[in-house]
């Protein structure tokens, strides 16, 4: 028999042997196991029959629709990319190049000069945050 169709067999063997009573977890690692050569993972199981996890004993978080608490902070969305920047502030690139263009040509910028841009439109350079917003300068 070549190697393959003996994996075949075997990860069938394992799945026939398997414990798992047809759960989908448990005859994914059973034939893993099997086309690996490796053991199946039955040995490493705790008395509930579930193998151990590198959480340990950390149990799941429960959803809730509301903040954890009132002092979540939101967190401001930058970038020096033009081309995220035009995204991030809902331009498409074309319109935007024209709009930085405009941009640093009004406020004395090169365009080699690297800009940062907030996702509320404000643009800075060299920790300068300029007076205005990148959206004045849409058509």
């Amino acid at each position: 028999m070549t190697r393959p169709l003996r994996r075949l067999g075997a990860a069938r063997g394992a799945i026939a042997r398997s414990d798992s009573g047809g759960d989908l977890l448990g005859v994914v690692d059973a034939v893993a196991g099997a086309a690996f050569g490796i053991n199946s993972g039955a040995d490493d199981a705790d008395d509930s029959g579930y193998t151990s996890a590198p959480l340990g004993d950390a149990k799941p978080f429960e959803y809730t629709e509301d903040t954890a608490s009132a002092d979540t902070l939101e967190l401001a969305a930058s970038t020096n990319s033009p081309k995220f920047a035009a995204k991030m502030l809902g331009y498409d690139y074309k319109t935007f190049g024209t709009m930085l263009h405009k941009f640093k040509n009004a406020n004395g910028l090169g365009p080699a000069d690297n800009s940062i841009f907030h996702d509320n439109g404000d643009v800075e350079f060299n920790g300068r945050i300029f007076e205005g917003s990148i959206h004045d300068y849409a058509p």
